[in-house]
């Protein structure tokens, strides 16, 4: 609900600069931009959420409750059916790394680990060259949705739209609002959903679970890419029953309490660009940014 009131929130506040400043152009695209930005990573939350749902993590004693309370908070927005999704998820975790591993599919269909990491530009630049094969794939596993792909236009007009009209009582406000959001929704969630996405397993030459999850403990990944706790992968694969909120804590103990096991093996990164390492040194910097 913190999600989406944040998505509420910057919508309708990005609307005012536009309205009062007679479109000018300037300001519009600065708060029009920022807006995006802020959208993509709320959106990306509660994907993040909807990943939790899946796995029964809102209420494991209630399993309709658990669905109902995370198709109307975290699957309407995003547009994502949870048994569909759920069917999908699940073979990834059962057929790690085989030939039925979606995930595994998608890493060789778009060359997800041959992506330049030598700087932001080339990363750009290189990860854009993917984004229209990763749409088109994207679309094509989510035929079975049947109308709930609406459900996201539906929502942000009741919701951010028709109140951002109503709040400043102009049309330039709606039409602000609506531009905000289809940024934010349109073209900010994709490219963080494939940039998280490309950021968590390398799947050439492993063969365990060590091997080919990454964890994305870095302070960016974290809150923008990965948030959630969706950073702390390698924990979530070994015990895919343990709740967001409890995994970093599960994570920072068997960093001090195995650290032959789990923190002389984990492959991770600490800093967005960086190829992942493996292994943490606690009394490290790594080791800090692992126990944050």
């Amino acid at each position: 609900m913190v999600d989406q009131a944040v998505i509420v929130m910057t919508v309708m506040g990005c609307a005012w600069p536009v309205l009062w400043t007679g479109w000018h152009i300037v300001a519009g695209l600065a708060a029009a931009g920022f807006g995006a930005v802020v959208l993509g990573r709320q959106f990306r939350a509660l994907e993040c959420m909807a990943h939790e749902a899946s796995h029964y993590n809102w209420t494991r004693a209630n399993r309709r409750l658990n669905d109902l309370l995370a198709t109307v908070l975290a699957c309407a927005p995003t547009g994502s059916r949870l048994d569909v999704y759920r069917e999908s998820h699940l073979r990834h975790h059962r057929r790690f790394g085989t030939r039925d591993d979606p995930d595994r599919a998608n890493y060789r269909q778009f060359g997800l680990e041959e992506l330049d990491r030598a700087n932001i530009v080339s990363f750009a630049l290189d990860a854009l060259s993917r984004m229209p094969a990763y749409r088109r794939r994207w679309k094509e596993t989510s035929r079975g949705l049947g109308r709930l792909p609406a459900m996201p236009f539906t929502w942000a007009v009741v919701l951010t739209i028709v109140p951002a009209g109503l709040v400043w009582g102009s049309w330039v406000a709606v039409f602000a609002a609506a531009g905000v959001w289809l940024l934010g929704y349109g073209v900010l969630l994709p490219v963080v959903r494939f940039v998280g996405e490309c950021n968590e397993h390398i799947y050439t030459g492993s063969q365990t679970v060590f091997d080919s999850t990454v964890s994305n403990l870095g302070l960016m990944s974290r809150i923008f890419i990965h948030p959630h706790g969706d950073g702390y992968h390698t924990v979530h694969h070994l015990w895919p029953g343990v709740p967001h909120h409890q995994i970093r804590k599960l994570h920072r103990r068997l960093v001090v309490n195995d650290p032959e096991g789990y923190t002389a093996r984990l492959r991770h990164r600490t800093r967005f660009l960086s190829s992942p390492v493996r292994g943490l040194q606690p009394e490290g910097p790594a080791g800090r940014s692992a126990l944050r």
